[in-house]
């Protein structure tokens, strides 16, 4: 019944004169649709404090603002307020209560055939989807506050905040996301802008593309989720000073590239990952000035990968500060002048430009292996493991790899140290170079000793 007297209040209205000017409505709690239906292109409806019922539907131009205390509530059934209208806003709206159907796509805000929508301010939470953008080209999701149902870690969740299929040209800006499968997940969204958001503790991603082209990820933090960030099958991407950071468990990565090339990461911080960088047949990528810190892996890189450059990067106190499994690759770790920075390398500058006088081969034995066989990795602080590395310095034909730094950084810069909560860089260990000379020593006493038995 209730659809049928909306149907009729829709037709009545459809033959009546649109008003001169825009108007404003002012809904009470249970006149909210009856105020949209009335509401001509231009005008505002103003929902009063209280609880608004959904489903609620805007099918005009106009703007929908929720006065301080208004709550749609979807009662648990369906999606609670669907947008419909090109050039619409809704904004200052608290929206809560979505079913729990993926198939009919149960949501907080479902913007569906609809361009140049605005929704600004709006608190969401326990709903399955949060913003669901269908075909919805210029859509604006700003300064907006979404919790879904799903536990941190939970993949078997459903789900996800703000979720983007067949759009273009959005932006989502000063958003916060939790508690949702994936924190945003673009589906062929070409140049979506993410900036100066927070997407943490969902159950896999934070940020989840598929086929997404030329999209922009900007000043953003994305923490403690299974995966930061999850990028396929998506070219020509920029990663720029976000921080990808917490991301552990048994397969967590700060930035999965999986069929990503031509993107570029600059200025990022990558602190306390399972593995910082995954990468599976993405190439021409550059990676500038990013910091790689405490992290499993640094760079975990595979031999599908080719011709992704490295440089000016800050690699500190990483397990593995990089692991691929090739060894002539044409992926380079310098531009040609400048290196990078790691922790590990005991280097000297005889000439004091502030660049290594000798390559670095960031890749040890160990990694290799390990990549091949993770469970080594429990060996990986053992005197061998030591000994090993100080035996790869010492002679090079031990390396597992022709991958180099050949103008490593003798010193971070300074701004991502900064980032890093440190002024300076950290000192290097003294124990690997005492250990590497110790070795040499005793293996000169034992060639001695049988030199003197020979004589003897």
């Amino acid at each position: 019944m209730r659809s049928v007297r909306a149907l009729l209040v829709l037709a009545v209205l459809a033959t009546m004169p649109l008003p001169a000017g825009a108007r404003t409505w002012n809904a009470a709690p249970g006149g909210a649709q009856a105020a949209l239906a009335a509401a001509s292109a231009g005008d505002t409806v103003v929902l009063a404090p209280g609880r608004h019922a959904g489903p609620l539907t805007v099918l005009r131009t106009l703007t929908l603002v929720g006065a301080p205390g208004a709550v749609v509530d979807g009662g648990g059934t369906g999606t609670a307020l669907t947008v419909l209208a090109d050039g619409a806003r809704v904004e200052g709206l608290m929206v809560r209560g979505s079913g729990k159907n993926a198939m009919t796509i149960d949501s907080g805000v479902h913007v569906r055939l609809a361009h140049g929508v605005v929704l600004a301010r709006l608190g969401l939470a326990d709903v399955m989807y949060g913003v669901y953008g269908e075909r919805a080209d210029g859509l604006v999701i700003e300064g907006c506050s979404l919790t879904g149902r799903v536990s941190p870690g939970d993949e078997s969740g459903q789900g996800n905040g703000i979720h983007l299929w067949y759009t273009k040209n959005v932006v989502a800006r000063r958003d916060t996301v939790q508690h949702f499968l994936d924190g945003i997940y673009l589906s062929f969204a070409d140049g979506t802008h993410i900036e100066s958001s927070d997407v943490e503790h969902c159950g896999r991603y934070g940020l989840h593309t598929m086929y997404c082209p030329g999209g922009r990820l900007l000043h953003c933090r994305l923490s403690h989720n299974v995966a930061g960030c999850a990028i396929m099958f998506s070219n020509h991407l920029r990663l720029e000073d976000n921080d990808f950071t917490h991301n552990r468990g048994p397969r967590t990565y700060g930035v999965l590239l999986r069929d990503c090339s031509d993107g570029e990461l600059v200025g990022n911080r990558m602190v306390d990952n399972t593995i910082a960088v995954f990468m599976d047949n993405s190439n021409r990528n550059h990676m500038q000035s990013n910091l790689f810190q405490d992290n499993g892996w640094g760079v975990l890189l595979f031999s599908s990968c080719a011709a992704n450059v490295f440089d000016s990067n800050a690699f500190l106190n990483n397990d593995y500060p990089v692991a691929l499994d090739m060894r002539y690759s044409d992926n380079r770790f310098d531009d040609g002048r400048r290196g990078n920075y790691w922790s590990e390398n005991v280097a000297y500058d005889l000439n004091g430009d502030g660049v290594g006088d000798a390559p670095y081969s960031p890749v040890s034995a160990f990694a290799f292996v390990s990549k091949q066989y993770p469970d080594l990795a429990i060996l990986a602080q053992s005197p061998a493991v030591a000994a090993l590395g100080v035996s790869e310095r010492v002679l090079p034909v031990l390396r597992p790899s022709e991958i180099v730094d050949r103008h490593p950084l003798l010193r971070p810069d300074r701004g991502l140290m900064a980032t890093a909560g440190e002024t300076e860089a950290p000192p290097r260990p003294a124990w690997p170079a005492a250990l590497g000379f110790g070795l040499l020593t005793l293996g000169a006493l034992g060639v001695m000793a049988r030199s003197a038995g020979a004589w003897s």
